[in-house]
């Protein structure tokens, strides 16, 4: 029997790239692959192994390597596996933690220091963006195959409950609350369109975060200065609960300035809600030729064009429908079958 293993720093449930794991996971095993997870890090609901288990697999197995950050184990999977395939999940500039976060902006920079010595030295290389492609590109990884994450929709669907239950305007964002994401872009955002477009109105910020963090308190000194009122930050909600504020929500605004994909804008859509994004990084490559983008982040014009939206149900109505055509694009199966093309190149031995 083949085994294809993967391996990884940290495997976590509820995030992007633990989700991605698991599912890639099952899909080997069901292909008839024996398959396993290693990784330092492993949640205590989650099964997987300690990495440096991996020494009495030293084999033939072939290795799927998930690249995020910093990290004793890429150099172990450099090391020990090989067979490896990395799948570059994109590593966050380190610019983006100055004065934030001194352990993430190392981790970072390490990370994507030590990512160039895997050029050359991987059977295959996959990526889960077109964005991502490019910058392992420019490293001198030669093609790589873009495999965009085998979404699970249905994991995500609303309860009935509505988290507000009146009839504000809410503008929704999804995401961990990192300073890449640009949460004051949003709060100044938003400062415009509910001082100047509309005064019922609530920004809904969900994700993560630590009370006593840095950029978090940050970001509650620029709602303090500028009095901005109907913020609400959520904190960490689970699979089961987001469906509720997509669905409460009225629109989905992202100013992020660096995504490796970015989940949550495809969800967005699949909730019917008009999405406003940044155009950076991955995001322009997720949007597709769906939603509004932005060039700018400019605060004014972007409350504008919320309001423009939101109060023309023709431009809207044609934002959505564009979008759910977007949305098919990720189809499961479709994604599922693009990444048994991928891995069928690698294991038949197609050079990086």
């Amino acid at each position: 029997m083949t085994k294809i293993h993967q391996m990884l720093p940290n495997y976590m449930p509820l995030d992007a790239i633990g989700n991605c794991v698991t599912v890639m996971r099952d899909l080997l095993r069901q292909w008839g692959y024996g398959s396993e997870i290693f990784a330092k890090m492993i949640h205590d609901d989650l099964k997987a192994r300690d990495y440096r288990l991996f020494e009495a697999e030293k084999d033939d197995s072939f290795v799927i390597y998930h690249y995020s950050t910093g990290s004793p184990v890429n150099r172990f999977a450099l090391d020990n596996a090989k067979n490896l395939i990395l799948m570059y999940h994109n590593i966050t500039p380190a610019k983006f933690f100055s004065g934030f976060n001194e352990d993430a902006e190392r981790n970072c920079r390490e990370g994507r220091d030590f990512l160039k010595k895997f050029a050359g030295k991987v059977k295959f290389a996959m990526a889960g963006s077109p964005y991502n492609a490019r910058e392992l590109e420019e490293m001198g990884f030669g093609s790589v195959a873009v495999v965009p994450y085998i979404l699970d929709f249905d994991k995500i669907k609303p309860s009935g409950f509505n988290p507000f239950d009146d009839e504000k305007t809410n503008i929704l964002f999804v995401g961990r609350i990192s300073p890449n994401k640009r949460y004051e872009d949003l709060l100044k955002i938003f400062y415009f369109y509910r001082k100047y477009v509309n005064t019922n109105s609530r920004l809904v910020l969900v994700g993560g975060y630590a009370p006593t963090e840095r950029y978090y308190l940050y970001l509650q000194s620029i709602i303090d200065s500028l009095k901005i009122p109907d913020v609400c930050f959520t904190g960490f909600v689970p699979d089961d609960e987001l469906g509720d504020y997509y669905d409460a929500a009225s629109l989905f605004l992202c100013m992020s300035q660096h995504e490796g994909f970015c989940i949550p804008v495809i969800e967005a859509m699949r909730f019917r809600l008009p999405v406003v994004a940044l155009a950076n990084t991955a995001v322009t490559d997720t949007m597709g030729y769906a939603g509004a983008l932005v060039n700018r982040s400019d605060p004014n014009e972007i409350a504008e064009l919320i309001g423009l939206i939101l109060e023309n149900n023709k431009y809207k109505s044609a934002i959505i429908e564009t979008q759910l055509k977007r949305v098919d694009d990720f189809a499961r199966e479709k994604m599922t079958e693009n990444f048994r093309q991928a891995l069928t190149r690698a294991v038949s031995g197609a050079a990086v």
